[in-house]
């Protein structure tokens, strides 16, 4: 019997008055049914009833009410609506409370014939009760109290409570008792009309909820206008609630359900009269955070052995597998509590992941870097082998490359470039500067080593070493595509005589068209070059190079790194110094 909107609209907000509720339990017992139960606690007098109106105007204005024509049995709506309730043998609610919820101290009633200690449920030491009137001849009352889980949903029924050290049923219970008082209890096993079932040590049953459509709901509205058959009433078990969203009787079930107290209470008669309730197998909860961690070992050695395919095979084949059985089990009436085996296994899976990626991380970083010493390899043999070809080209490389991390690095601490340069780039320019003339090693001896200047011909020759060496570098990379060790080191040798104003040779780049290593790789070779003795000239002094680096501001070099070498030529000066030929 739904207390709904549709009722709520036509009667009045709740409370009403307890006429109309006793006019209501009127009604329904005509029809005969098996027992009646009400999941409504009345704490309070019924402040519509004339005689609390009187008390009401008495204590509040001193002023006495005289109303003639109203039989003195007509005037307490409480007396009224409990003399109903005394024979309907009703069975009405109580909530115990941990807490003190009420002024009021009352004896509750309970026909219960159990030893308190049967179960391991914790003693409630307050109640909130209806009031004495109500219950002064009602023999039966049920708890109505629910146990919600910790996800915040409702699975589980409680029978029974202890409050004063009494074992007191609840409303579902105590309606079932008032139809056959006969209960047989044993640890964690009860007989209720004949139907068997286990409970846990705390009494808790497991619902099995139904469909939406399959509770039957009447509005209190349609029996106070006698609008429903007699027939749908007679012999059945009736429970009177409310769905109606302003009185907040609603919790949360599987699937995300929003269900009225009053439909718990229907799913647990309905469930054990049927024998429909959920089983849980004994220590089950337990057995599955085992087999969590027994799959948790398997999946870290899976990990240890690096199976990668293994490790998501089996999570797959898990997750499927224990979701399959677990609404297999379901059907069959059997609850294995999945969560208590999901959960662990899923969290245990997530920290393998993250400790997977770290490793394969720091394997990652490992393989980078013994890769990057091996082109670090490659380049020194390959810088050696034009030192072979050229014997002034080896002191040449190691100043070369000093003299660009210099650079780099005063340019870096003054923020210059700081879209492009970074502490990694400085490194690569340092390791992949000496590539800078590997494409020297095609050039003929006759020319390479020709004492003198270079015939124009034999000029244009030797300016082909910026692309041979950018074709030497490039069979490298199309064996390994996108590494950028091997990118910077064809960018260095192809376009380091490239000039700022356009006039350098191979392809004529002009300004930042050129790379950033090749335009630091072109004052650093020039520089160097004009320090240093060859074959076709003397040193020049270091007043005279530097003089030279300046006036090729803007034209042949990058007028930013010519600033830049300007305030740092005397660390230049060293380095050239330190490592002469």
């Amino acid at each position: 019997m739904d207390i709904d909107e549709k009722s709520l609209d036509a009667i009045g907000q709740w409370p009403w008055s307890r006429v109309i509720l006793a006019t209501l339990l009127s009604k329904i017992s005509a029809t005969s049914p098996a027992a009646i139960g009400i999941d409504i606690i009345f704490p309070e007098k019924d402040r519509t009833s004339l005689k609390q109106i009187k008390n009401f105007y008495k204590n509040y204005f001193n002023i006495d009410i005289n109303v003639t024509g109203i039989p003195h049995d007509l005037q307490d709506n409480d007396a009224i609506f409990a003399d109903i309730l005394k024979s309907t043998q009703s069975v009405m609610s109580i909530y115990l409370s941990r807490e003190k919820i009420s002024n009021d101290s009352y004896e509750v009633k309970s026909k219960l014939e159990i030893t308190p200690n049967i179960f391991a449920v914790k003693n409630y030491p307050y109640v909130l009760q209806n009031t004495p009137e109500l219950t002064s001849g009602v023999e039966n009352f049920g708890f109505i109290n629910t146990n919600i889980d910790e996800d915040g949903i409702l699975r589980r029924y409680q029978l029974v409570k202890k409050y004063q050290d009494k074992l007191v049923p609840s409303l579902g219970l105590e309606t079932l008792l008032s139809i056959s008082p006969e209960l047989k209890v044993s640890r964690n096993n009860f007989e209720v009309m004949q139907h068997k079932f286990e409970t846990d040590q705390k009494s808790n049953v497991l619902l099995s909820f139904y469909h939406d459509s399959w509770y039957k709901k009447v509005s209190v509205l349609d029996i106070l206008s006698n609008s429903v058959n007699a027939e749908q009433l007679r012999g059945k078990i009736v429970l009177i609630g409310s769905s109606a969203t302003a009185l907040h009787d609603q919790v949360v079930v599987p699937k995300g359900r929003s269900m009225a107290g009053i439909q718990v209470h229907a799913t647990m008669i309905d469930n054990l009269l049927h024998d429909e309730l959920l089983v849980q197998p004994q220590n089950f909860k337990l057995i599955n955070i085992y087999i969590a961690l027994v799959l948790t070992l398997l999946l870290a050695f899976l990990l240890f052995k690096k199976e990668n395919s293994y490790i998501l095979l089996l999570f797959i084949s898990v997750v499927v597998l224990s979701v399959f059985i677990n609404f297999y089990s379901l059907w069959n009436g059997l609850y294995l509590s999945i969560g208590y085996f999901l959960l662990p296994f899923l969290m245990h899976f997530f920290l393998i992941s993250i400790i997977f990626i770290f490793i394969d991380t720091y394997d990652k970083k490992e393989f980078s870097q013994e890769l990057n010493r091996s082109h670090i390899a490659f380049m020194d043999s390959m810088s050696h082998v034009a030192e072979v070809h050229d014997f002034e080209t080896g002191a040449h490389i190691v100043r070369t490359k000093k003299y660009i991390k210099l650079l780099a690095e005063y340019i870096y601490s003054k923020g210059i470039y700081k879209n492009e340069l970074s502490r990694e780039m400085i490194e690569m320019m340092y390791f992949t500067s000496p590539m800078h003339d590997i494409g020297k090693i095609g050039i003929a001896d006759a020319i390479l080593k020709k004492e003198g200047k270079l015939t124009d011909m034999e000029y244009e020759v030797m300016k082909t070493h910026a692309d041979l060496g950018k074709h030497i570098i490039n069979n490298a990379i199309s064996s390994y595509k996108g590494n950028s060790f091997l990118i910077m080191a064809k960018n260095i040798a192809h376009y380091h005589h490239e000039k700022w104003d356009g006039s350098g040779y191979p392809e004529g780049l002009k300004g930042e068209e050129i790379p950033l290593e090749s335009r630091f790789m072109a004052i650093s070779d020039v520089y160097d070059a004009l320090v240093s003795k060859r074959v076709y000239k003397g040193a020049f002094s270091f007043e005279k190079t530097v003089e030279i680096i300046k006036d090729g501001k803007g034209t042949h070099f990058d007028p930013v790194l010519v600033d830049a070498f300007m305030e740092i030529k005397e660390e230049f000066y060293k380095i050239a110094q330190e490592y002469q030929d």
